[in-house]
């Protein structure tokens, strides 16, 4: 047979090695919220990619990995979803170069641009390519190219503040005039057909009316809740997705809550009122996103159809004012006798059946003038999403406290009990058959590994002599490995039994340990809750499930326990 060509078959590899060689890169575009959906002026996404693309059809080094684009994100901060994403693909690798079309489209914050040019860039290793600057950070080697990069990061700057100026005038001109609407509809309306007015979604403006009325008649915040859960009301949030009025996101959890109930009765959009201006943002003042005052608010009358009077909207507000007087009165009452109610399983109680943190709650049980409280545990789910999520598990906190206080005075009991049993155990017969047992145990898987060390010493030379060919030594390498590994968790499942039994038998374990600090006690302390208890689970019907601290150690002594037993050292 015809001896290959060495030279015929190393250069595929060279070809390889070219091609491997080339810089895995991304081509990154951003399009404004100003300018999204636009694409007249030459800035679409599809514009700035397609200008890239043909940048790197003449770049052999460079291989195109993937493009990023960010629609409708600002260039002034840099917490994008697109950009965050590509960021994280260069630091693991994925990514080593990245293309845009120009500066302005990396960002126009002068700062954070410089930082990541001159000080993330290359600690990153990572090479940038600005197209339409012909700036390249692995070439750009003199200071008046690096300068005329600061200087067009700086006038992107200002560009973007200059924008910012006309765009905050232009929206509050809008305000003013009642034309700029809050992109979150109010509950009961609908946008008009060109989207700039509300109108009165009377299905959804009935059930406003009737939360208005039922306020009017003094009924609380939770009833209301409770009777439109009893009628099948849809939530807000549901009917705005039935509406499509809303799109996307989780609907678990959307359901009536006082909170809703509350932000229902103070919307002055019900009386046909649009506010604007809570807050701002100024990037042409150096501001970012902050809420302004009261007085500072745009209020525009008659804006659109309201769906309450006048009249019932301030009957109802001096009420919650009422309301809201009552509840400081009491509170400041109650004061000293809230003080005094402490939850001692704070981050230890949940529900049994969500799994989710029981809520703690001080219950004013009577008149304001004389008040009286009561602790009382609820599931947070229930509290929050209603009886369709999850059960009521209910519990009053001096009778979660009575159980618990019995939970531990028993478990207290079988630690006295165990203790006398392994006392009696301690250096009989049965407890060093038993250490003899373990220790044997360890060795013997020792002495496997030993003998599985001499095979694999020899197991090279067995090659070199030719006793065993390459393939016959690949394969008994690989099995020798194998039961080299599995042979190592053999030995640390058999030292870790061992150990387990010496720290179980000793007197000084740690559950005997902290059960003996709970002897004497007289009553539940914080002190006593956080060294014994883990959690405690709620059930139905105000059963309750304590879990213990090291539960590992107790059932550990009673494997202890059981293995003496059956060597014979109960006698």
């Amino acid at each position: 047979m015809a001896r290959k060509s060495r030279k015929a078959q190393a250069q595929p590899v060279a070809e390889v090695k070219k091609e491997t060689a080339a810089l895995p890169t991304a081509i990154y575009a951003r399009l404004s919220v100003e300018n999204s959906g636009k694409d007249d002026d030459g800035n679409s996404l599809q514009n700035q990619i397609a200008v890239c693309e043909d940048y790197l059809d003449g770049c052999p080094y460079l291989r195109l990995a993937e493009v990023y684009s960010d629609n409708g994100r600002t260039g002034t901060v840099f917490d994008r979803p697109a950009w965050n994403r590509l960021m994280d693909d260069v630091r693991t690798g994925k990514v080593q170069c990245i293309v845009v079309r120009d500066l302005s489209r990396f960002g126009r914050d002068y700062v954070e641009t410089g930082n990541y040019l001159e000080k993330i860039f290359p600690a990153l290793g990572t090479r940038f390519i600005s197209v339409k600057e012909n700036f390249d950070n692995f070439t750009c080697g003199n200071a008046m190219e690096s300068l005329s990069v600061s200087l067009q990061n700086l006038v992107n700057a200002m560009y973007s503040r200059d924008i910012s100026k006309k765009v905050s005038t232009a929206l509050r001109a809008q305000m003013e005039t009642g034309i700029f609407r809050n992109r979150n509809l109010p509950y009961g309306y609908l946008w008009n057909e060109d989207k700039i007015v509300y109108v009165v979604d009377e299905e959804a403006a009935a059930v406003v009316r009737q939360i208005f009325e039922w306020k009017r008649q003094e009924v609380s915040v939770y009833t209301i809740v409770e009777r439109l859960k009893a009628g099948g009301i849809e939530s807000p949030e549901r009917h705005k997705r039935r509406a499509g009025t809303r799109n996307g996101g989780n609907i678990q959890g959307e359901g009536w809550c006082p909170s809703t109930i509350r932000g229902i009765l103070q919307n002055r959009a019900y009386i046909g009122e649009m506010i604007c201006g809570k807050s701002e943002t100024a990037l042409y003042k150096g501001l970012k996103k902050r809420l302004t005052e009261k007085d500072n608010w745009i209020v525009v009358s008659d804006a659109h159809p309201p769906i309450v009077s006048v009249s019932d909207f301030e009957a109802v507000e001096r009420q919650m004012r009422e309301d809201s007087a009552h509840r400081e009165t009491a509170m400041e009452w109650s004061a000293d006798i809230r003080a005094g109610m402490i939850d001692l399983f704070a981050g230890k109680i949940f529900c049994a059946d969500c799994g989710k943190r029981m809520y703690y709650k001080r219950q004013r049980i009577c008149g304001c003038k004389n008040v009286t409280f009561r602790g009382v545990y609820d599931c947070s789910t229930h509290v929050r999403r209603g009886h369709t999520t999850c059960f009521n598990h209910f519990i009053r906190q001096d009778a979660l406290n009575e159980k618990v206080f019995n939970a531990i005075r028993d478990q207290l009991q079988v630690a006295l009990d165990y203790e006398r049993l392994l006392l009696a155990m301690r250096g009989g017969s049965g407890e060093a058959s038993v250490r003899e047992k373990h220790k044997a145990a360890v060795a013997s898987v020792k002495l496997r590994l030993n003998a599985l060390k001499k095979k694999r010493a020899g197991l090279y030379e067995s090659y070199v002599e030719g006793i065993l060919n390459e393939e016959e030594y690949a394969f008994a390498k690989q099995t020798y490995e194998e039961q080299y590994e599995a042979l190592n968790r053999l030995l640390d499942e058999a030292v870790e039994r061992r150990e387990r039994f010496l720290a179980s038998i000793s007197p000084d374990n740690k559950w005997l340990t902290m059960m003996r600090g709970a002897a004497g006690m007289t009553g539940l302390t914080q002190e006593l809750v956080d060294a014994i208890i883990e959690k405690v689970l709620v059930y139905g019907g105000s059963r309750i499930e304590v879990v213990f601290n090291y539960n590992d150690v107790f059932y550990a002594m009673l494997e202890c326990v059981e293995q003496i037993k059956e060597a014979g050292g109960d006698d």
